[in-house]
Parts: C-alpha cells; structure tokens; sequence
C-alpha cells in the first residue's frame, strides 16, 4: 500500500491522529498520559508546532496542530520516537508502539477549526468513557472552559476568538458550542474530506494541488520548504563553554573523551535549531551522527533524574536566542 501524501507548508493547520499498534493500549497509567503532554510540550519548544486542540484516548489520540515552520514530519517523528522509547522502558516491552505511521489530514482553518476542536473534545463521550467532556482529564477542553485549568502552551486564541473578543464570553459561548454536540447538534467534520488528505472546500482543495503539483514539477517531496534563520550552533557552545568555564575547543573539538559540556552542547544544538544529526556532528569535529544521538539521550535523561543539572542548562538555555523568521 502507497504511502499517503504529506503536504508540509507554513502556517498549515492539521488533525492528527496516531493508534497504538494492532490497536492495543498506548496509556496505560496516568504516568503515561501525564508523559505524553510533557513530550508534546517539548516539541512545541522544539519546533515551534502549535496545539490547539488534544485527546488522549486508551489506544489514540488526536491533535489540532498548526506548524508555522511547516515542519510536521520532523515534529510528529520526534513526538512518537520519544514517547515510545519511554513507554517502552516504563513497561518493560520492545518493537513499535504505534500502528504505522500517523495520519494527518490538511484542515481549512476558517472552516473547520471550530467544529474539529469541538469533534475532538467530545471523543471520550463518543467511546462511553464518560458524559460529559468536563469529567475527562486527558483533553484540553477544560483549559478552554476553566482559565484556572489552562496550559501555558496550547493556543487556545484561535478557537476562542471564533465566539467572542471577550475571552470571558468566549469561555462560555465555548462550553455551550460543545455541550450542544451532546444533544446531537454537532455534525462529522470529516463528511468535507476529499481525497483523504483535505479537509476544505474546493478552492482550498486547489490551492492544495497547485502546492503539490508545483514541487512534483521541480523533482522535490511535495513540501513546502522551511526560511528562517537557525540559532547559530556558535553561540550555543559560547554560551556553554562559558558556563564549564572550558575553551571552546574543548566543547567544539571531537576528542577520545568526551566533555560533558560537549554532551550539552550537542543536546541543545538539537534541540534549539533544525540541524540535522549529521550537521550538528560535522559541526563538533566531525562526530558521527549516533554520538549526537547518544549524547541528546544521555543529557535528556539526566535531567529527568538530576534536578540541580536540569536547573543548570535551563539557566543556559535562557542565554540562547530564540530563531528568528524571514
């Protein structure tokens, strides 16, 4: 079977959803769930994705996500690896998590945005786990009803700001807009979905095509390049060569021993820019791809146990400048 479409530009709006493996459980425990969000909050730091809509479901989940560098693909990959890699270590279990690869359908945001964050949000009454979409923890519908409840990185703007200027009214013109799906108000969004792909209408379907058609002409993967400037991997090993108070040979240069200032350096540079592994080690003395590999996992579960580490490279992040966009 062809692999479906990925169309990737920036700005794009999209509904993603990914199932566990032979539709088996991928949450187990409210550690996982928990785990979840803190790794979709990492990448929305990381890649600059916006969510403005989520479910988490026993054996799925659904997101409502805007990529303004039109990087879904690197975003989604990042996502799934991570939580799998820790799912798997949290349950003592190897080999896949999910059931191939996720599925994103490119949504027309002024037409559809409303109904699919309603759509998502009334999941969990679907499948009977509860009645009303309040009582269910693992969505972002309370952070839209109840400001006390709120995430300080989903973007909840967007669909509020369809009800009313007045974030107060909007809450409530929100919560009813929803608990009118529970009366059989609400409508399948999904009914407008041509070719699997797009969810729009046909002037939206065709600005699509004219998207496609203009890289499958050029020889490229149908994917709207990325133009900004990247966080420059210089600064970032300024900034930790200071911190170490090492040279920044010692952090920039491949030696038989790594410094552990190289190691975060290497993190951040992976973390902060859009470099691939392959740069990021040409950079470093021409390491191999797996050491920056082995070097983001190693820092990245240091600072999941060591809380005065975890303070000292956010005290270095806070020194690293944000990317810029042309």
């Amino acid at each position: 079977m062809a692999r479906p479409l990925r169309v990737e530009y920036e700005g794009a709006f999209y509904h993603i959803t990914a199932r566990g493996n032979e539709r088996r459980a991928i949450f187990l425990t409210d550690e996982d769930f928990s785990r979840f969000l803190k790794v979709l909050e990492r990448i929305h730091e990381r890649y600059g994705i916006l969510v403005h809509a989520y479910v988490l479901m026993t054996n799925h989940y659904h997101l409502l996500m805007e990529t303004p560098r039109g990087n879904l693909a690197a975003a989604l990959h990042d996502l799934n690896t991570a939580y799998t890699n820790y799912f798997n270590r949290a349950h003592d279990r190897v080999g896949h998590l999910f059931q191939g690869r996720y599925r994103s359908i490119l949504v027309e945001k002024d037409a559809y945005l409303l109904e699919l964050s309603r759509y998502i949000h009334l999941n969990p009454i679907r499948a009977g786990l509860v009645r009303h979409p309040g009582a269910y923890r693992w969505s972002s519908y309370l952070s839209y009803v109840l400001l006390r409840s709120s995430l300080s990185w989903l973007c909840t703007r967007e669909v509020l700001g369809e009800m009313d200027k007045d974030k107060a009214k909007a809450r409530r013109k929100y919560q009813q807009f929803v608990e009118e799906g529970l009366n059989g108000k609400e409508r399948n969004p999904f009914e407008g979905l041509i070719a699997g792909i797009v969810l729009g209408g046909e002037g939206f379907w065709e600005e699509i095509k004219t998207r496609v058609h203009k890289f499958e002409r050029a020889n490229e993967v149908p994917t709207l390049k990325k133009v900004y400037r990247k966080t420059d991997v210089e600064a970032i090993v300024e900034k930790v060569a200071s911190f170490y108070e090492v040279s920044i040979e010692t952090v920039s240069q491949k030696k038989r021993s790594l410094h552990m200032g190289s190691q975060v350096a290497m993190y951040l540079a992976r973390k902060k820019t859009d470099l691939s592994l392959n740069e990021i080690g040409a950079f470093f003395g021409g390491r191999h791809y797996t050491a920056v590999s082995v070097a983001f996992r190693r820092v990245e579960q240091r600072r999941e146990r060591d809380r005065k580490f975890d303070q000292e490279l956010a005290k270095i992040e806070k020194q690293i400048p944000q990317q810029e966009y042309l």
